[in-house]
């Protein structure tokens, strides 16, 4: 008998590729991307708006201004406005594009809003302050999700907000989970003396589930060429077999020789 070790190895140094799939961006959580996620455009793609107030001209307020005619409001959503006078200023909500001809926003709780004049409240602001300028966090192309990323309800944001609508992931292989044994009846089966209930073929379905990996379950009686029969059928149609059961020493652990000898047939003689 192996290790768990050993056997963790053995496995994962036979690990296959199964290829790739495209899948609805919403159905890929949890499942290994296989390509890079790259910025649709730069991002923010505008001079970003960061705070509910006024913006202006910051050379206006640098000239020693402080009271600035409101000539409009540039709400979220909507198109770019411009600035007409250098003396004025623009509302702004946060989310907003900066309007044109002015860079600087002060926020409400710093300004007094009155018969349509805005009067600055402090004597200290910043050029450009309040606002998120474009490209700040990404430039347009910038990797944004590396390829072989599990993905996460994180990812699946990052998807959204460049347009992946579909996604490429690593394609799960089709797996059939096999018991064995005359001892075993169904879940709803109701046991005899010497019987039990299969139950760990279902614990290895639930931990392919966290996978994301859907699988089938089968059951083989104690019955050596029946036993090869199905086993000979799931190598055809499955990529991964599990087993539960007849790998042991015993007289009807028929599972261990039967696929010592395919492997030998099928992978070593040409």
């Amino acid at each position: 008998m192996i290790s768990v070790k050993d056997a963790k190895d053995i496995i994962l140094n036979s690990a296959y590729n199964f290829g790739v799939e495209e899948v609805p961006f919403l159905k890929s959580v949890g499942r290994i991307l296989k390509e890079n996620i790259l910025a649709d455009r730069d991002f923010p793609p505008f001079n970003r708006v960061s705070m509910d107030g006024i913006c202006i001209d910051y050379n206006a307020f640098k000239n020693g201004q402080r009271d600035f005619k409101v000539e409009g409001i540039q709400a979220a959503g909507i198109e770019q406005m411009t600035l007409q006078n250098e003396e004025n200023c623009i509302e702004v909500m946060t989310g907003a594009i900066l309007p044109n001809n002015a860079n600087t926003v002060i926020r409400y709780e710093d300004v007094t809003l009155k018969n349509g004049i805005a009067t600055i409240n402090i004597n200290k602001i910043n050029d450009c302050q309040n606002v998120h300028a474009k490209g700040k966090d990404r430039k347009v192309d910038d990797v944004l999700i590396s390829e072989n990323k599990i993905i996460s309800a994180a990812e699946i944001g990052v998807l959204a907000t460049v347009g992946k609508s579909t996604v490429k992931v690593a394609k799960q292989p089709k797996v059939m989970i096999v018991s064995t044994g005359d001892e075993l009846v169904g879940v709803n089966e109701i046991p005899l003396k010497h019987q039990i209930r299969r139950s760990n073929v279902f614990t290895l379905v639930s931990l392919l589930e966290k996978l994301k990996i859907s699988s089938d379950t089968a059951h083989i009686t104690d019955d050596k060429p029946i036993l090869k029969q199905k086993i000979k059928g799931f190598l055809k149609d499955y990529d991964v077999l599990l087993f539960s059961g007849a790998v042991s020493k015993g007289k009807y652990d028929f599972l261990p020789k039967f696929l010592r000898n395919w492997v030998l047939k099928n992978c070593f003689i040409k």
